[in-house]
């Protein structure tokens, strides 16, 4: 189901009503059904496939607890990592294998010949929210390890932690720490249940009415940039910006809000990324627990920065490598984390030789300049991320350099506009959200109700037909 859906919309209403009429333990046992559910809805083996994941991670947490230096600990790494590896990268290495020794054997057509005679279907199927569910058992797990998770919660809490479904699909990835609390005291104020219905409208807007736009006019051009000229696979990229952060960022408010509606406060993923001045910064501010996730479970066991100097470079390009590779098994997406690690590793490099002694607060000139570096480099990464080859990503950037001929896109304007809104909703995230601490409720209710009369007129008219939010495919 998918959140901008009408058959979502009818499940959350029936989940709303009835989680706030149920109270204790009956109350999470119903939002685990319902959890369970939003999943089986898209397959019912798999939903069993995850559940038994949940119920053996939750078994094995129980033995590390007992002992830190308990052979469980390897093993639950080896089964969370086994069956991502599985899943996702397993076409990833056979195709390498493949390319390496020429034998028939890693053909795609042996695998798919293998797996129908001995289990029934042709291929293997990548499943939802594999990489963010594997990610938040793991990191559960290594806390439990390293004695920083102490709640022991018993498998009914466990299995919400993970289950939980407006967070399942694409995040934000929820640490042991900003959940179990909230389980003991759960009773949502009316600001809480305001900045829900809020960050709901604001995520539908972001995602329908800008991202799901956006796609039909430069999805075409990273398919095949070849047949379009220089300047409009420029605008690909800078439409693309615009299309990631409002789909992605729209997604995180969509279920922070439902969250909020339902007593659970999730993290925040995005802080104004698109107004950092390095690097460095935008990476505090994009995808954010998903960064925090790289440097405490990646990063800071490789050693970090307490390293020596160049090893400290290796390891963030390791780091990032390895993230990029997290997000899809295809080699643009290694290159893409590469890039980033190599100009964190170069930022720091320049720090070292040119800026030792801390200034004070930059000049604005050095803002604005630090700005449109930042931004200039992601845009420039941008189709190693989001083409689908190699290939074309050098192929975009052939044709933008060398402004070559071919066909002009005829819907610029529409990428112009939906970037002017991306910075003001960049913008927007640098100031109070909404609802203000000084407002009355009359206000708050008097704003919510006006914001989302508009909003509704502009998904009414806007409205293009759903698209897949970008990290489902994660």
């Amino acid at each position: 189901m998918k959140f901008t859906s009408l058959s979502f919309l009818l499940f959350f209403l029936v989940v709303y009503g009835i989680h706030w009429m149920v109270r204790g333990q009956y109350r999470l046992v119903f939002l685990f059904l319902a959890s369970f559910v939003f999943y089986a809805a898209w397959s019912i083996p798999f939903a069993f496939h995850f559940l038994s994941l949940v119920c053996l991670n939750h078994w094995m947490n129980k033995k590390i607890l007992k002992d830190k230096t308990s052979v469980w600990y390897p093993v639950s790494l080896f089964i969370n990592f086994g069956n991502l590896f599985l899943f996702k990268y397993f076409y990833f290495l056979w195709s390498i294998l493949f390319e390496i020794t020429g034998s028939a054997f890693f053909s795609e057509g042996a695998v798919q010949t293998f797996f129908q005679s001995q289990f029934g279907f042709d291929s293997i199927t990548l499943p939802l929210a594999i990489s963010f569910y594997t990610f938040q058992m793991v990191a559960y797990t290594i806390d439990v390890k390293r004695g920083n998770a102490n709640e022991n919660p018993n498998l009914l809490q466990y299995s919400l932690f993970i289950f939980f479904f407006p967070q399942l699909v694409a995040g934000p990835i929820v640490r042991h720490g900003e959940f179990f609390y909230q389980l003991e005291v759960w009773n949502a104020k009316k600001e809480q249940l305001f900045e829900g219905y809020y960050l709901v409208f604001l995520g539908l807007f972001k995602k329908v009415v800008i991202a799901d736009n956006l796609s039909s006019v430069i999805d075409p051009i990273f398919i095949n940039p070849d047949a379009y000229d220089g300047v409009s696979n420029l605008a690909a990229m800078l439409g693309y910006m615009a299309r990631i952060f409002c789909d992605f960022s729209g997604y995180t408010d969509l279920a922070r809000g439902l969250g909020k509606l339902l007593g659970i406060n999730l993290p925040e993923n995005f802080h104004a990324p698109y107004l950092a001045t390095s690097v460095r910064e935008l990476w505090t501010r994009w995808h954010m627990t998903l960064a925090t996730w790289i440097k405490d479970y990646i990063y800071f066991p490789l050693g970090g920065s307490r390293v020596s100097e160049y090893r400290g470079y290796f390891n963030l390009m390791l780091t990032f490598t390895l993230a990029g590779f997290w997000h899809g098994a295809n080699f643009t997406f290694m290159i893409w984390g590469f890039l980033h690690g190599f100009m964190l590793s170069f930022e720091r490099k320049i720090d070292l030789l040119f800026f030792k002694s801390k200034e004070g607060q930059p000049k604005p000139w050095k803002k604005f300049a630090g700005f449109l570096y930042t931004f200039s480099f992601f845009v420039l990464s941008v189709p190693f991320f989001s083409a689908p080859s190699v290939h074309n990503a050098v192929s975009m950037y052939t044709r933008t350099f060398t402004n070559a001929s071919g066909e002009r896109i005829n819907q610029m304007e529409k990428i112009g506009y939906s970037l002017l809104l991306t910075f003001l909703l960049n913008y927007l995230q640098t100031k109070p959200s909404f609802p203000r601490e000084n407002w009355s409720t009359t206000k708050s209710f008097t704003f919510l109700l006006l914001f989302s009369i508009v909003i509704t007129i502009l998904l009414g008219y806007l409205a293009p037909g759903g698209t897949e939010f970008i990290y489902f495919q994660f």
